[in-house]
């Protein structure tokens, strides 16, 4: 006699980038399993084909995760995170209020830090959904402009750090997979119609101010973020954090 299937809920979450809601279950034990195994990796490349192979088995409608800008990837994770183990999670600062000064071995005062570990408990099902306040069409010069689309789950690699990387290669590269188009006055030219050496060359065709357009679209994308207040245990300073991208949700 085969055992009983288990009847499992279905929620619905809204994301900037689609007109309907999106349909989701729970993840499950199985699912749980391969995300800690992730986390130990701690490699994160590893981290976030996990998270996308989760939240696939997890939606209901047949949708294109590799389409979806990467902030309602993070939104979308923490909301089915939510629903499956638990909306409250536990995250670690360290308490950086100065309580006093010391001499150092040459005799100098230096302050001295309280350091204490807080452990801050946050709702996920508090946080709200990133806002679009960034423009994806940027004006180069009178003339000629570009179209960008937000950074997905394939070709998001630490945006951030990648930005000030000296690596300007791989720059230029995630400049190219987030270009939909280059426009002037009479054309429309398509970056996948572009080859990456011509795509190159344009670049560094620009002037460092028209280049630096393009650099704040990624330095100031959608993020899922949350303010919250917390007293200090050890010496009662009342801290006002700030918690922005996914890492300062699971630190």
């Amino acid at each position: 006699m085969p055992l009983p299937k288990i009847s499992l809920p279905i929620f619905e979450l809204t994301i900037l980038s689609r007109d309907e809601p999106v349909k989701f279950r729970p993840f499950l034990v199985k699912e749980e399993k391969l995300l800690l195994m992730a986390l130990q990796d701690s490699d994160s490349e590893t981290i976030l084909k996990t998270i996308k192979q989760v939240i696939n088995n997890c939606l209901v409608d047949d949708i294109d995760i590799d389409s979806i800008p990467i902030f309602d990837i993070e939104y979308l994770f923490l909301n089915i995170r939510a629903r499956s183990v638990g909306e409250k999670v536990q995250s670690n600062f360290i308490c950086q209020n100065i309580i006093g000064s010391m001499e150092d071995e040459e005799g100098n005062e230096v302050p001295v830090q309280c350091k204490h570990l807080m452990e801050v408990e946050v709702n996920l099902l508090e946080i709200a959904p990133p806002s679009v306040d960034v423009n994806r069409k940027i004006q180069l010069t009178n003339n000629v402009g570009i179209q960008l689309n937000f950074p997905t789950i394939e070709n998001f690699r630490n945006v951030e750090g990648l930005l000030f990387s000296e690596d300007n290669d791989q720059v230029y590269e995630l400049v190219k997979e987030c270009t939909e188009y280059v426009y002037d006055e009479n054309n429309i030219y398509y970056a996948k119609e572009s080859s990456k050496e011509e795509f190159v060359t344009f670049l560094e065709s620009l002037t460092q101010e028209q280049f630096d357009k393009i650099i704040n679209f990624f330095s100031n994308l959608p993020k899922i973020k949350l303010d919250i207040e917390h007293k200090c245990e050890k010496c009662e300073f009342d801290h006002k954090l700030h918690l922005e991208g996914l890492n300062d949700f699971f630190t």
